[in-house]
């Protein structure tokens, strides 16, 4: 049901999308690529799409830029990334065949190269670059989806996996992204697989983030040093975003040539769960982020990139005042940008916000902010009156979250809604509602006073 399609969040023009793959910078564009069958709206045959975009939210599809080369045995084009090698475009991604070629035993590591233009890739006679005997006795299963970055006149690799029934990040070292030295676990946790690695450095420190393929599916970062050995030591660790893959995973990031650390990531349709209103289509991207330290709590800051401003169009706007009971001013649309600042100095009990609300109030999603127990809960009880979607809540904790001011920021799009506060907690789910007049939104506070400083809404314009 294409009244759920986003119109300012990515997608593709028809069948599955999942992970965003290689994003980069080059010569001023933007390119990402990305997990994508282009046969139908459910996984499987995954190749490599291709956007690019100059402005991160303007999109230009593009050719498929990998296909599974059946003739090797290769069925499925896994995630990977991009770099720049003396001048030339490379992917590094993970090859998935039948048989022995499975993703849990079987992984390969491949190589390709690109026109200058990144639009035809070409895969490397080396292939495979690496293959699971590097690790020599230890096991490494679910191995998969490489990231690299170059480093002291080399390259360095990390990829993700399981050992011993923990998930991990794996270490490699090579001078020509051709041959591989093995450098051991960097990392490892309780989780049963790590998925998308990422490992980079904000100022000082360096951060790995994760997605972790398991019930709690969390993406994770974590903060700390990485040591002359190459053991990355965890001094902080946090939830990336607390959807999962009710509307947050596989997390990947570049540095972009104004060295801006961006964030993309798959908004999964698990939400909807066995309904088959959607067709034709499946999966988005979340908004691009940028991703920098807090110097004074060592944490992420987390906030959608400032380019979302030129999709503004209507303006709402309410002042300062306490919020009593429900308040509707007439904002509505099911693709909006909300930005409201609450004075926690003087508030106390509930903040509530109904989004995407019939006017009877059938179906809504309800954003709530409790001042009392520190808690973000997004309701999606009454979301949809297709009864196969998810209804669960999405949780978020506030304890951490500090100042006498409150920002919240929230990004709606008909079947998607991302939630910022104060640019360091973030959520996102997928709901998807059925009614065409399910587009109100209006705010209201329970047990106990709420003052609003200001709120904002913006009509947003589509991207397509």
């Amino acid at each position: 049901m294409n009244t759920n399609k986003p119109t300012y969040h990515f997608t593709a023009k028809s069948g599955w999308i999942n992970d965003p793959n290689g994003p980069i910078h080059v010569n001023g564009e933007y390119h990402v690529f990305y997990q994508h069958n282009p046969f139908g709206d459910e996984w499987g045959t995954i190749h490599w799409g291709h956007s690019k975009s100059k402005d991160l939210v303007h999109w230009e599809h593009l050719p498929l830029a990998l296909y599974p080369s059946l003739e090797q045995g290769e069925e499925h084009c896994f995630s990977g990334c991009t770099v720049m090698a003396g001048g030339k475009p490379a992917i590094l991604y993970t090859s998935i065949g039948g048989g022995e070629r499975n993703s849990k035993t079987g992984a390969q590591q491949w190589l390709a190269f690109g026109s200058d233009d990144l639009i035809h890739w070409e895969k490397s006679p080396a292939n495979p670059i690496l293959k699971s005997e590097i690790h020599g006795d230890m096991v490494i299963e679910e191995w998969r989806d490489p990231y690299v970055w170059e480093m002291d006149g080399s390259w360095f690799m990390v990829c993700g996996g399981t050992h011993n029934n923990r998930g991990c990040a794996v270490l490699y070292r090579s001078n020509d992204l051709l041959s591989w030295e093995f450098l051991g676990i960097t990392a490892d946790g309780p989780e049963r697989v790590w998925e998308c690695p990422n490992l980079f450095q904000l100022g000082s420190k360096w951060v790995l983030t994760y997605s972790p393929d398991e019930e709690d599916n969390r993406v994770r970062y974590k903060i700390g040093v990485l040591t002359k050995e190459y053991r990355f030591i965890e001094e902080y660790t946090g939830i990336l975003d607390y959807g999962g893959r009710e509307g947050f995973y596989a997390a990947t990031t570049c540095k972009d040539e104004n060295g801006r650390r961006i964030l993309f990531s798959w908004m999964p349709d698990s939400a909807r769960g066995s309904s088959k209103e959607i067709s034709g289509w499946s999966g988005a991207h979340n908004v691009p982020r940028l991703l920098s330290l807090n110097e004074e709590t060592q944490r992420l800051h987390i906030e959608p990139i400032p380019e979302l401003q030129s999709l503004h169009g209507e303006h709402w706007s309410l002042g300062s005042g306490w919020i009593e009971g429900d308040m509707v001013k007439g904002i509505k649309g099911k693709a909006l940008e909300l930005s409201v600042i609450i004075d926690r100095q003087q508030s106390s009990g509930i903040f509530g916000m109904s989004l995407f609300g019939s006017p009877d109030s059938e179906e809504e999603t309800l954003l709530e902010i409790d001042f009392k127990s520190l808690k973000v809960v997004l309701d999606r009880s009454r979301s949809s009156k297709d009864l196969d979607v998810h209804r669960h809540e999405v949780t978020a904790d506030l304890s951490q979250v500090n100042g006498d001011d409150l920002l919240l920021r929230v990004f709606i799009d008909h079947s998607t809604i991302e939630v910022f506060i104060q640019n360091e907690i973030a959520m996102s789910a997928r709901v998807y509602p059925t009614r065409h007049d399910s587009e109100h939104v209006r705010i209201y506070a329970n047990d106990g006073n709420m003052y609003l400083k200001s709120l904002d809404a913006w009509h947003m314009k589509s991207s397509c």
